[in-house]
């Protein structure tokens, strides 16, 4: 093996130095500086330069010795298309003209004598090369604004750690021949050991830009936060939220186990864990403890995620002891409300009974009959309260069975009848499912429940009604769903629209809760059917729910 010749020895071990001198600056500012101030000794050529990547480009970081026109004019790499944005590839890559974007693309070709096996461009003389026939060798976009610049002599380097390109190293000179092979080798060591350094930075700035997030995300915050170990149950990390809730140092609490705040068993409590940590549930209710003893019921929001080379879960707990008081309360006062009702409502049905065989005229029957029903309906609904919130919920189990939809709709319009009287609006029954003997379609599904829908529709239509219209309740099949169609001359408010089946959706009515339209979408929805709405002031507001038929409509239950 031939004897490297002692000038090259002599630049390599310089080059080494210098490697290990820059290894020394953490800042990326001062490495480069250092590096121009190296390259022009070393080389004495007039112009050094850096591009790193940013974004899909690749502009100047830092020149030394180039005009400032030049750098401004050469900045860009990214080529134009005609609309004045980016050309891309047809993958989507942006397009990087100029021998520069060669070289940090990898277009070279080490068998053409201005490139190295390196995938270094290096050249004596720009205009040599462009009047001889190797210029036909140029990769497309050449832009040749060197040798129009007056540079003669070109090497450039390209930034290269492991496969990642993250820049170039720029050397012009006006002369020619500046550099030799030997010279642009010991740059591109050079180039390689700044590349290395510049990734190190790179990954260094991640994770301090890692940890502070991490501390303004988890210590910078107002909202309760653990870290902890899903294998063991110890709390890892608590920010300064935590250590006040719970009541102790931080310290304290890093010596703790989530069952020793948690009031579950422990193989409860992994079992949870578990749950958080695959994925398979990520929102969980809990009791926990206080330093004190003080018992508070918690939402705790927990899933997986990578810290210090394990994976820990990070919970999120909500103290919601007030809500969950003030639901327990709410039910109280409902289960005392449900058995002070039904007491009464079973009463007057049973006096509506009473009267109904007393010898009234027809007209009077009629009207004892209608608060027979609605008694019985109201003592049945106070008895589903809880129904609905399981409807609400999600967790109500249907018991359908075939309900003809004509008796519903015309006992619900019999029930309203005093309500219409009172708006001064006249309510009518349409349409051929009323003309057939009164039974009509026939739906899958628990009367009551549908009853409830159509009373809150209904209801919600006659109020809304203008006084001396008319609302009309339409009843329609088609081969597979029972149509029914509430319409009246009122118009929907514009700020209504866009929530109108929204909970607490209301407005323009003194005693309104918003939740009639809200109830009706949500049984329509467990019995597999829908309701649109259609709004014009010149057509007034139509109502369409749909419901599925019932597979034996001759099971109806009557009345």
């Amino acid at each position: 093996m031939t004897a490297e010749p002692e000038s090259q020895r002599s630049l390599l071990t310089g080059l080494d130095e210098a490697v290990a001198l820059l290894g020394a600056m953490s800042d990326r500012e001062a490495l480069l500086r250092v590096l121009l101030g190296l390259l022009h000794r070393w080389t004495g050529c007039d112009a050094v330069g850096v591009r790193l990547a940013h974004g899909e480009d690749f502009p100047y970081y830092t020149t030394s010795g180039f005009p400032e026109a030049f750098v401004l004019a050469e900045t860009r790499l990214c080529a134009r298309d005609a609309a004045g944005g980016t050309a891309r590839t047809p993958a989507g890559r942006a397009v990087l003209e100029c021998m520069c974007g060669a070289v940090i693309e990898g277009r070279v070709d080490p068998s053409l004598p201005f490139f190295t096996s390196q995938g270094s461009f290096f050249v004596g003389s720009t205009s040599r090369l462009l009047a001889e026939a190797a210029a036909a060798g140029l990769p497309p976009g050449t832009r040749n604004r060197c040798n129009a610049a007056g540079y003669e002599t070109v090497a450039l380097i390209p930034l290269r750690a492991g496969s990642r390109i993250l820049g170039l190293l720029q050397v012009n000179d006006r002369r020619p021949d500046q550099l030799d092979a030997a010279a642009v080798a010991g740059l591109e060591r050079l180039a390689e050991g700044v590349a290395v350094l510049l990734a190190r930075q790179e990954t260094q700035q991640a994770l301090a830009e890692a940890q502070a997030l991490y501390q303004a995300v988890f210590f910078t915050n107002i909202a309760v936060k653990l870290l902890i170990d899903p294998v063991t149950g110890r709390i890892v990390d608590a920010n300064p939220a935590a250590c006040a809730f719970y009541g102790y140092p931080l310290e304290v609490l890093r010596r703790l186990s989530i069952w020793d705040i948690n009031t579950c068993r422990p193989e409860e409590a992994l079992k949870h864990m578990r749950a958080a940590r695959e994925g398979r549930q990520g929102v969980f209710h809990f009791t926990h403890r206080l330093s004190g003893g003080e018992l508070r019921e918690v939402e705790v929001y927990s899933g997986p995620v990578a810290y210090a080379g394990r994976t820990l879960l990070f919970s999120i707990v909500h103290d919601v002891t007030d809500r969950v008081r003030a639901e327990q309360a709410r039910e109280r006062a409902e289960q005392v409300l449900r058995h002070d009702l039904r007491s009464p409502l079973a009463g007057i049905a049973g006096l509506a009974n009473h009267l109904a065989g007393a010898g009234l005229g027809d007209e009077h029957r009629e009207m004892v009959e209608v608060i027979r029903e609605t008694a019985e309906r109201l003592y049945t609904l106070v008895g589903r309260n809880l129904d609905l919130q399981k409807i609400e919920q999600g967790r109500y189990e249907l018991r359908p069975k075939s309900v003809a939809m004509a008796p519903v709709l015309a006992g619900m319009a019999r029930e309203t009848a005093s309500l219409a009287h009172a708006r001064q609006v006249r309510l009518t029954l349409a349409g051929e499912g009323f003309d057939d003997g009164g039974a009509g379609p026939s739906v899958a599904g628990e009367r009551d429940l549908l009853a409830l829908l159509f009373s809150n529709l209904l209801t919600n239509a006659l109020e809304a009604a203008p006084a001396g219209t008319t609302v009309r309740l339409t009843l329609a099949t088609t081969p597979t769903r029972a149509e029914i169609v509430i319409h009246n001359h009122g118009v929907i408010p514009a700020e209504i629209r866009p929530r109108f089946f929204t909970k607490y959706a209301t407005s323009g009515k003194k005693d309104g809760t918003g939740l009639g339209a809200y109830n009706a979408l949500a049984v329509a929805r467990m019995h597999g059917g829908t309701i649109d709405w259609e709004s014009e002031a010149a057509t007034g507001t139509s109502l369409t729910v749909r419901l599925p038929l019932a597979a034996c409509a001759g099971a109806a239950q009557p009345g």
